[in-house]
């Protein structure tokens, strides 16, 4: 009976931590670029360990496939393609990555995604007052000028577009995807450096590419198998105190 409430209790517990995952997912579904994120679970098929602290791994994993894909006309919307994503760095300076491409200029004139800034490939990125932006296909930034009825073009920087491991990478809860840290040293295994095989188009956005339907149905299936959890715990609690009873009498 002690192990049908340890399993009752493990289950409910992973089923609370999948309703969480797909509560965000349902909640970024607007979010551009925003990739789905699910977990699976080994399981230890020897009972034996049930009692010494031998858990369920829990591994989590990102469908990174493409969002639909959004025509906006904006300069400053960009789809990364393929396997690129985009380099910012988050409120802490710690350098994260996103597919999310709707780019804005902040007061202080600095490139940013979802107020975080946007990290350019060798140098800092400053936006000139007054200008007309456009971002060539290799994230090259340039600025175009009329001056005397002719049109000039200066380049000003260049994004930092790269290619991850997928398998090294977690999502934190600000929505950027981190690379995963060393356990012993606690430090990032490398730094990834700019790839000038990814390119980027100007004027559409990615969005996110969030089933809602497939997790709709999965968030009622596991609110039922939450229940079924909860009336197994109950109905061993119930068995207990009928078996104490039972003792009881005898005595």
């Amino acid at each position: 009976m002690e192990n049908a409430i340890y399993h009752s209790m493990m289950s409910a517990k992973q089923l609370l931590e999948k309703q969480t995952i797909i509560s965000n997912n349902l909640a970024n579904i607007s979010t551009n670029g925003f990739k789905e994120k699910f977990n699976y679970i080994l399981q230890d098929e020897n009972t034996n360990n049930l009692f010494n602290n031998h858990h369920p791994i829990i591994k989590e994993y990102y469908n990174l496939s493409p969002g639909i894909l959004h025509h906006t006309q904006r300069n400053l919307d960009l789809f990364i393609k393929d396997d690129g994503w985009l380099t910012v760095k988050d409120i802490n300076g710690e350098e994260a990555y996103t597919k999310n491409g709707h780019l804005k200029i902040n007061a202080a004139r600095k490139l940013t995604i979802q107020d975080n800034e946007v990290v350019g490939h060798n140098s800092n990125i400053e936006i000139p007052d007054n200008v007309n932006l456009k971002i060539l296909s290799n994230g090259i930034i340039t600025v175009i000028e009329k001056k005397n009825k002719k049109i000039f073009t200066n380049q000003i920087g260049a994004l930092k577009l790269v290619s991850l491991p997928w398998q090294n990478l977690i999502q934190k809860e600000n929505g950027l995807f981190y690379l995963k840290k060393d356990f012993k040293s606690n430090k990032y295994s490398h730094i990834i450096n700019h790839n000038n095989n990814i390119r980027v188009q100007a004027g559409f956005l990615e969005s996110s590419n969030v089933n809602t339907s497939k997790n709709m149905i999965e968030m009622i299936s596991n609110a039922r198998q939450f229940e079924m959890q909860m009336k197994m715990i109950s109905t061993c609690d119930q068995n207990f105190e009928y078996a104490n009873q039972l003792i009881n009498i005898n005595n």
